[in-house]
This record gives structure tokens, sequence and C-alpha cells, in this order.
């Protein structure tokens, strides 16, 4: 499982940069496969010893920036959208990037909206049943877009949730707003206002600057970043911003053969989980054994915890917690 996000933003605001330096300029066609780093899976390596280490992934689509109904394309069919504001160079108005690219997405929910609202109404008035209701949930989400509002700051309980999935709406889906800098944090903090004062996630990169640091050794790119004041990588920023938008969690699997990392959504009940891997397992789920990564790295295997009597034995109501490290029990 990968989780998909869409890079979205105006021309110039060096998204395609944004994506080049994701993916390491190894896209192909504007699509791009990105490992997330974790450094829990690390040590994991470092204790098992195993034949392979495979991270959790994320697909990378860099959406075409001349035409914004492709732009909206592309974030319909994303899991977690990438907006990109321009920080950098004469003249940046990065709200206003923001505002345009968030205004896209809301006039085509409109249009969506509007159009199935008509069918909802008529068949309300013949009494079809569940109409109403239908209709009810669209002219609230209608409102909600006519004053320029996305949808996934609406108020909608599952079932309002359902009546709009058909639509598949785009304002709906989590956000991470981007600082695109060129080499000061510091002239991302608009973008990082924009994202609190409506309740998103942000992340402040230098895409330019990180096209660059792909070329050096790791040790050198961190003493560089250093050197403009970056504590961190800007891609680690946007993962992790990207799991959090996503309510996104990783468990990890671990033995011999691969250590790998999984991501599954925040409270996924076990079996659930085992579905990230194969989704027959989630049928076939017996019982799931359940460490932490530290217990792991300090025993050295799953098989020495089994043997000391260490592992915990969950159930299908347990629910999977970030950095749980799990071996699914499943029948035939």
């Amino acid at each position: 499982m990968s989780v998909s996000v869409a890079i979205v933003g105006p021309p110039g605001s060096g998204k395609t940069t944004l994506f080049n330096a994701l993916t390491g300029g190894r896209g192909s066609g504007g699509i791009g496969m990105v490992d997330v780093p974790d450094e829990r899976l690390d040590r994991l390596e470092i204790a098992v010893q195993p034949k392979k280490r495979t991270y959790a992934q994320v697909r990378v689509a860099d959406a075409p920036a001349g035409s914004r109904a492709q732009q909206v394309a592309a974030a319909r069919e994303a899991d977690v959208i990438l907006a990109v504001a321009r920080c950098f160079g004469p003249d940046p108005d990065p709200a206003g990037d923001l505002e345009t690219t968030g205004l896209d997405m809301v006039l085509a929910d409109l249009a969506s909206v509007e159009k199935r609202l008509e069918v909802a109404t008529k068949e309300a008035r013949i009494n079809k049943p569940g109409a109403a209701v239908t209709a009810e949930v669209l002219n609230r989400a209608k409102a909600h877009l006519d004053s320029g509002q996305p949808l996934r700051t609406l108020e909608l309980d599952p079932a309002g949730r359902e009546t709009l999935a058909p639509l598949f709406p785009v304002s709906i889906k989590p956000i991470v707003y981007v600082a695109n800098v060129a080499d000061s944090v510091a002239a991302g903090a608009p973008v990082e206002h924009y994202a609190f004062t409506h309740h998103a996630q942000s992340a402040v990169v230098a895409a330019a600057l990180e096209v660059e640091l792909a070329e050096l050794d790791p040790t050198e790119a961190t003493e560089y970043r250093a050197s403009y004041g970056l504590t961190e990588s800007g891609l680690a920023a946007i993962a992790r911003a990207v799991w959090q938008a996503g309510g996104l969690i990783t468990y990890f699997t671990a033995g011999e053969p691969e250590v790998r990392a999984w991501p599954c959504e925040d409270g996924a009940p076990a079996p659930i989980a085992a579905g990230v891997i194969h989704t027959d397992f989630i049928k076939k789920f017996i019982r799931a054994e359940v460490t932490s990564v530290d217990e792991l790295v300090e025993a050295g295997s799953m098989e020495a915890l089994r043997a000391a009597g260490k592992l915990r034995v969950e159930g299908r109501e347990y629910c999977v917690k970030d950095g749980d490290v799990i071996f699914f029990r499943i029948g035939g």
C-alpha cells in the first residue's frame, strides 16, 4: 500500500522542482514513488539483520501547471493534496497562491453539488425514499461552498460524507500547505500562518536546494543544510505533514526476510491493519502478536521475544498504535 499525493500550485510556484526533489529526479511522466524515511525502521534493520528493508511509500503526482482543470483532476485522485506557494523571488504572494488553488477546488465541487442537488430536489418532491435527507446535506454543502469554504471544514457525520462520496469531492480531501522558499525558513512564515488559520498542516521546504543536496553525501548534505539554518530535510517535514494530514500511522513487521513499514489509518483495528498487507488477512485474521521497536531492538528478534513470553497477544478489537511491531496470525 502506498499513500497517493498530488502536488498542485500556480505556475512559478516551484511545484515541479518540489516533485523532482521528492523523487530524486526519478519520476516519470509526472509520477514518482518516494520512500518515507523512518529512523525506527533503520534501527530495526540493524537489530534484526534482514535480507531486505522496505520503507512506507508515497505515490507523488505532479499536476500540470497550465490547466486548472487538470490540477483539480489530479487532486481528486489523491489521498492527500500538497498545495505549493511561492515564497521566493520578487513580490511573493503565498496567501494569494493558496487562495487561488483552493478556490479552483471549491468551484469544481460546487458545480458537482449543484448538479446533484437539482436531481435530489426533484426526487424529494415525489417523496423518493432518502431524497429529502440527501437534498438537506447537499444544500448545506452548497451554502458552505458558496461562501468560498472547502468541504473539509464543513461538519459532516459519516452519513453526510457518504452522501457526498459519489460526487468525488476534491475540497474535502486533507491538504498540506507547502511554503517553497529559497534559503530561509523564515520566508515560509506566511504559509505556516495561513495553515494555522485554516486548521491544516504545513511544511517549509527549499525545493531547489533539496535537489542540489540530493547529489551530496548524506553527512555533507546535513552540514550544508545546517549552514542555511535548516535543522532537517524539508522533504522529511513534508512526509510527516502528509501522515498527520491523512490521519495515518506506521506499524512495522520484522523478520529475517524483511523489515517493513506499513501505513494504516489511525485507530484501525488489527484485522483492518493486517488487510494493508493483503486484503485476505482481514477475514483470515486470528490474532496479533505485538511489541514495540525498543523491545524488539533489545531482544534482537520476534522469536526471542516469543520464547521469553514477552509478545502481547491482541484480538480483533485491538487498535493498532503508531510504532507497533506486529506479527499477524492468519488462518487458512
